[in-house]
């Protein structure tokens, strides 16, 4: 019997408590008003929920039509009419797209509401066979394959109610039949026999040739995702693992993970990895396509800069990590320092300059006996710079460098190189140049921080006083 089918699936499969609420889903088609119908005839608590997407002319009168039904039926309904057009448009949203989020947003908002244990809805196996399909053309991997599972989340909307699916093993045909025996008039939606919409040229077109060829094609399916579906969940509790090793830390909308670890896993984890990270940063986006996860695997092996994955999202290639976050991403060395404001700050004599991720510059003016009596070792630490103040104008110019910027490092007498050639020798990352602190004084530079001082302010012996720059690092 259907109905105990679907009753017992909510409660082995979905782990519904049979004793609490539940808010079900339902726009008047055969699926949902099967599903609803079920579960008044199981005795559950029911609170009925319909979005009127406002896509359609005949939609307000369907859902008055259901309005009056569900009060037939003694239970309690509730509708809300919202402009899904508009609201996609706003969003840069497709229209299949928006329509669901704001069915789920409402629904879930209506279980909060009512204290229910979580949302039903009525997907079938026929609407598996078209998800998982849509999936496979797009070169999904496992999280794909495996299909809509019995209980799910929609972090996006809420991350702590489930959504249920009882109706998983059940197909198109048997539904129908259950409403013309049960006498159900179904709510035609006339937009599912729209062939601008993906989903519809798969249910009408391509899915009846390829079960014309193979009459078992929908079933083989069905039974392929369950099996995929099993396997998926090994796999992810193996790349939950995998996944907290190679992450190093969170950032702004973003995650960094180490290479060294990531490119250390197996092939399959470090995809599944790159899944997981799209689907934390991008939690309502379809499952990431085979060619975005292949295009970031080579660019993390090969470290390149900057290559796109999907979504919005970008994968930062640098020697130690990797960054998947959005374009606008700008990476924060925490082992360099790093300006705040890379157009210019000004360090007086005695002062402090805060950088980044507690990194700071001070100066000071000592005299040479002091400077004489200090150990060897801190002389030549490339945190302290030892300069002649000859000719030094305060306050000091700390600045990135500009384009085209020269210079002569120590050690360089009469010859002048360009800082980022300069940079590039010193094997500094190109996303850490930009903000690298550069000490001047009257336009002239006097030390790139932590790296070398200029040839025309080194020490020549006889200074009373000593310029003293020194970069600190976080404690």
């Amino acid at each position: 019997m259907l109905a105990k089918r679907i009753t017992q699936a909510l409660i082995k499969d979905c782990a519904v408590n049979p004793d609490l609420p539940l808010v079900v889903g339902v726009s008047g088609g055969a699926d949902s008003l099967c599903l609803l119908h079920c579960l008044k005839e199981g005795g559950f608590k029911l609170v009925v929920g319909h979005l009127d997407h406002a896509l359609r002319e005949s939609s307000a009168a369907q859902a008055d039509a259901l309005c009056q039904r569900m009060a037939e039926w003694e239970l309690p309904f509730y509708s809300q009419r919202e402009d899904v057009g508009q609201f996609a448009l706003q969003n840069k949203l497709g229209v299949e797209e928006a329509a669901r989020f704001c069915r789920y947003r409402f629904l879930f908002n209506l279980a909060r509401e009512h204290g229910a244990q979580g949302v039903v809805v009525g997907h079938q196996a026929d609407d598996q066979v078209e998800t998982v399909l849509m999936h496979f053309l797009r070169g999904s991997g496992l999280s794909g394959l495996s299909g809509m599972q019995p209980r799910s989340f929609l972090s996006v909307i809420d991350p702590e109610l489930p959504l249920f699916r009882p109706m998983l093993a059940i197909h198109r045909q048997e539904i129908q039949q259950y409403c013309q025996a049960n006498g159900l008039e179904v709510l035609e939606d006339e937009s599912n026999a729209n062939p601008t919409f993906f989903r519809n040229r798969l249910r009408h077109e391509l899915i009846p040739q390829l079960e014309e060829s193979n009459p078992g094609f929908r079933q083989a399916l069905v039974r392929t995702a369950l099996t995929l579906s099993a396997d998926r969940e090994l796999l992810e509790t193996l790349a939950d693992e995998a996944f907290a090793r190679a992450l190093v830390r969170t950032v702004e909308q973003g995650l960094v993970f180490s290479r060294e670890i990531f490119l250390g896993l197996h092939l399959s984890l470090q995809r599944l990895v790159l899944r997981q990270a799209f689907s934390k940063l991008m939690p309502d986006t379809r499952d990431l396509g085979f060619e975005a996860v292949e295009r970031a695997l080579a660019a993390i092996s090969s470290i390149a800069p900057r290559t796109p994955l999907a979504g919005g999202l970008w994968v930062f290639c640098f020697e130690g990590d990797f960054v998947i976050a959005p374009r606008s991403y700008q990476h924060q060395h925490a082992d360099f320092p790093q300006l705040s404001d890379t157009s210019g700050s000004k360090l007086k004599r005695g002062g402090r300059l805060e950088l980044n991720a507690g990194w700071y510059l001070t100066a000071e003016l000592i005299d040479d006996r002091k400077f004489k009596a200090l150990p060897e070792s801190l002389k030549t630490h490339p945190l302290h710079a030892w300069l002649n103040p000859l000719d030094l104008e305060w306050p000091l110019e700390v600045r990135s460098m500009r384009t085209g910027e020269r210079w002569s490092p120590l050690g360089m007498a009469l010859k002048h190189q360009k800082l980022s050639d300069f940079f590039v020798n010193q094997k500094i990352p190109q996303t850490a140049r930009a903000s690298w602190p550069v000490v001047l004084s009257g336009g002239s530079v006097l030390w790139v921080a932590g790296l070398r001082i200029a040839q025309a302010w080194r020490l020549l012996g006889d200074e009373r006083e000593i310029l003293h720059l020194q970069l600190h690092a976080p404690s």
